[in-house]
């Protein structure tokens, strides 16, 4: 049987998606804001995109959601956290 290397990126995933370490810096620089909410029914804001970082050490991944660039939202699927900027900000 041959092996044949297969691109299976999803067409939307960006050749320019950022790093573990800098989606966490994004996470970690986001979730200590004083502005941000944490919705009871959490939505990623319209227009976003997603940024994703796996934990090493476990099953657990991060997410950060970009706007024209700047970080909006964060989650912690995992541990049930998710928050997003206050909206007058966005």
């Amino acid at each position: 049987m041959s092996q044949q290397n297969v691109n299976t990126a999803a067409k939307e995933s960006a050749e320019t998606s950022l790093s573990t370490d800098q989606v966490l810096d994004l996470y970690d620089w986001l979730t200590a804001r004083d502005n941000l909410i944490r919705p009871a029914d959490f939505t990623p804001p319209a227009g976003s995109t997603e940024e994703v970082a796996y934990d090493d050490y476990g099953p657990d991944y991060y997410q950060v959601w970009l706007l024209n660039g700047w970080p909006v939202a964060a989650a912690a699927p995992m541990d049930g956290f998710f928050c997003q900027l206050a909206t007058e900000v966005l």
